[in-house]
């Protein structure tokens, strides 16, 4: 009697994982990059490609008595 489907599902995620290699990649690192926008007085990180009115409605709604300078200096004016 032969492998089941089990058998033969396990030897060909074994073939795949030699063929790929041991790098295995994950994309956590790469998202903690893309996370550059980061609030002054909360400190919480936005992505870099987060626009100006998300930016906006954060300051506003978390911190109204603080400006939006202040919770990102280096949001371009």
């Amino acid at each position: 009697m032969g492998g089941g489907n089990g058998a033969k599902s396990a030897s060909k995620r074994e073939r795949n994982a030699k063929a790929k290699g041991p790098e295995a990649k994950s994309i956590l690192k790469e998202k903690e990059k893309m996370m550059s926008q980061m609030c002054m007085i909360c400190r919480a990180t936005f992505m870099c490609t987060a626009k100006r009115p998300e930016l906006e409605a954060h300051a506003s709604g978390k911190h109204p008595k603080d400006t939006l300078a202040k919770c990102f200096p280096n949001l371009a004016a």
